[in-house]
Parts: structure tokens; C-alpha cells; sequence
């Protein structure tokens, strides 16, 4: 007959016969945690790293790109570097890190290939600048099997100023012949225009268009600081849009087609729509391998042609980038916004003409430099 006293027995048996399976086990289970959480350790340290390198390598590149000063760059990189510290330290970035090259592609959809300067052709413009990480003392927490206490990395970031192709889209409605600072009145003139000013002359001082010019002088001048050649082409619209200047290098070639209208400044109504458009057809006969960027600019409101968030869409769906500019504050700050967010892009509003040239400087200096590796 099975007794109580005998099955408290069996089981002190059986305790008795794990206690040493337990001993036996605790060194192995252990030296899994150990292992376990050294190999997470070392997973964050490496993403600390690739972290650092990337924020390091976009600022640098962008510093490049605009002052062709390769040790401003290696000085951001570095000011970066110290501040995103890996395992409490700080990222060493000597010279040897830094090398200078040339990203190419095909096609949109291809990746960039990167080569140094020292395997291309004497002359040929750097557009890249790659960043290489090591280290091969950093710490594990846990010793290793054999004792082993640090563990090495390398981690590589490029950053790429991408040739572009700009289509400036900009509104030469008769509201811009006003003031920003006065709401546009179809049965009276420009306070600031003329004695006996009509539309045809010349566009009058303080108007909208004047202050159009000034930052589109400046959007210009940025991009010809640049160290990769940007191609732009130049649509405008009132009540219908024309194709002013086709894509070009020649930046004073598109400044003489803006001037024409400083010139003798036509009425119209306001077609976003049909000058949305135009700037597409004019990115259509642009490069396969640079990335498509409109900028379109308006002072008003909608008033004739096609609605343009369906277009900003299609547009979108292609992967071309729309920003989208609203002056004045009769602007329809909205409607842009939506363009904008239908074509990846992002939307300013300006309520003065410091205020837009301001924007367009900003748009000129975020015209993209990316990360290709």
C-alpha cells in the first residue's frame, strides 16, 4: 500500500537527483546569458555607430557641397561624432576616414555607385564624400570563451549631392504687380505704380513680382555655388502657363526669361493647375538619372484651370518632389500645403518679400543631399 510517508520519500529522491543536474547546468546557462547579452551589446554599439556616422556624413556632405571646403566638413563630422557617443565614447574620425569621390547612377532607380577621386579621371567634380568608422577596442561586458574582452567594427556611410532637375513654376498673376503688404483690387492699380501705370509696363516698385525676382536671384545663386551641376527650366502662369526657359545650366538664361515679365508685366488670372503641368513637361525632358523637383510659387488663390492636388499626385506617384511657396497673405495657404503633401514635398509661406527670399534660400539648401550607403 502506498503510504504518505512513502511518497514523501520518492520525491526527496527525486529532489535529491536534481540538485546536481541543476549544478551541472548553471556554468552552461550562465555562459548564455553572458553570450546573449554581449551579442546585444555589441548589436547597440554598432548601431550607435552606423547612427553617428550617417548624422556626421549628411552634415558633412552638405558642407562640402556648398563651401567645396573639405576641412569644414571633417570639422562637422567630428563636432557630430562627439555628440552621438557609442558605449560612453566618443566616435574617432581621422583623416584616413574621410574619403572624397563620385556617386553615379543610371537610372532613378538604380543605386549609386561610389568610387574615390583616386580612381577617376584627373578633373573630375567630387559629389560624394564617404566616412568610415572602426574601432577595434571596444568593450564587452562579459568576458568571452577564451577570455576574450573587446570586440571590433566598421561601419561606412556615403553621402551624395544627387543631380537634380528643377522646374521653378512661378505665378505672374496681376496680383503679383501689388504690394504684400496690400490686398489685390481688380478696379484699382498698385498704390506703388506710376502715374498712368497700366498692365504691359514695366512691373511696379514694391510689387509682389519684384520681390519675386530678388529671391529667385538668390534660389539661383545658391545652386551656382553648388558643386554639382543643378539643371533648371523656368514655367510661368497667369490665366494660362508657358514654358519660358527649358532645362539648362545656364542660370542667367533663366534669369533673362524671369526679366521679360519685369519688363512688361501682363494681367491674368491665377491657373496653378496648367503651370504645375507645364513644370512636369518640362522635367520630362530632363535627365533619367537625376531626381525631379518643382517649385511652384503663388500669391493668390486658384481662379482658373485644374485643380492642381490631383496632378500634385499623379506627380507624387512618379517620384517627383513638389515644394510649394505661398506670399501674401492672401494666399491659399491650404490648398498648397495639400500640393505639397501629395507630392513628398514640404510647403513655406512667406508674408514678406524678406520673408520669401528667406524661403526660397532655405528650399536651395535643402535640395537633397542623401544618403546613398
Amino acid at each position: 500500500m502506498l503510504t504518505f510517508e512513502k511518497i514523501l520519500s520518492k520525491a526527496g529522491r527525486r529532489s535529491g537527483a536534481v540538485i546536481p543536474l541543476v549544478c551541472l547546468l548553471m556554468p552552461i546557462l550562465v555562459i548564455l546569458a553572458a553570450f546573449s547579452i554581449n551579442f546585444a551589446h555589441m548589436e547597440l554599439v554598432r548601431t550607435q555607430a552606423q547612427i553617428a556616422s550617417d548624422a556626421s556624413v549628411r552634415a558633412a556632405g552638405r558642407t562640402f557641397a556648398l563651401t567645396g571646403d573639405i576641412n569644414a566638413a571633417k570639422a562637422i563630422a567630428r563636432n557630430l561624432a562627439k555628440r552621438n557617443s557609442m558605449n560612453r565614447r566618443p566616435i574617432a574620425m581621422p583623416d584616413s576616414a574621410f574619403t572624397l569621390g563620385a556617386s553615379t547612377r543610371a537610372f532613378t532607380a538604380e543605386r549609386f555607385k561610389f568610387k574615390p577621386l583616386s580612381q577617376l579621371p584627373s578633373g573630375t567634380k567630387p559629389n560624394s564624400l564617404k566616412i568610415d568608422v572602426n574601432d577595434n577596442s571596444q568593450q564587452h561586458l562579459f568576458p568571452n570563451l577564451g577570455g576574450q574582452r573587446t570586440f571590433s567594427f566598421n561601419r561606412t556611410a556615403i553621402s551624395t549631392q544627387i543631380e537634380v532637375d528643377i522646374a521653378l513654376v512661378l505665378d505672374r498673376s496681376g496680383s503679383m504687380a501689388y504690394a504684400a503688404d496690400e490686398t489685390f483690387n481688380a478696379y484699382a492699380f498698385p498704390r506703388a505704380s506710376p502715374p498712368g501705370w497700366n498692365f504691359g509696363q514695366p512691373a511696379p516698385p514694391r510689387s509682389r513680382w519684384l520681390d519675386l525676382v530678388t529671391a529667385s536671384n538668390s534660389f539661383l545663386s545658391y545652386l551656382e555655388q553648388s558643386f554639382v551641376d543643378e539643371n533648371v527650366a523656368l514655367a510661368t502662369y497667369g490665366t494660362t502657363a508657358t514654358t519660358d526657359r527649358g532645362m539648362t545650366k545656364n542660370y542667367q538664361s533663366v534669369r533673362q526669361g524671369i526679366a521679360v515679365y519685369t519688363k512688361s508685366f501682363p494681367p491674368g488670372a491665377t491657373n496653378i493647375g496648367d503651370g504645375i503641368n507645364n513644370g512636369a513637361t518640362l522635367l520630362s525632358s530632363g535627365r533619367s538619372f537625376a531626381s525631379k523637383v518643382i517649385l511652384v510659387m503663388t500669391d493668390g488663390r486658384r481662379t482658373a484651370g485644374p485643380d492642381p492636388v490631383p496632378i500634385a499626385t499623379s506627380l507624387g506617384k512618379q517620384g517627383v518632389i513638389i515644394f510649394t511657396v505661398t506670399f501674401s497673405n492672401e494666399a491659399d495657404k491650404t490648398l498648397m500645403a495639400n500640393v505639397a503633401a501629395a507630392g513628398n514635398g514640404k510647403h513655406f509661406h512667406a508674408a514678406t518679400g524678406g520673408n520669401l527670399q528667406a524661403v526660397f534660400e532655405d528650399i536651395a539648401r535643402s535640395i537633397p543631399t542623401i544618403i546613398t550607403q
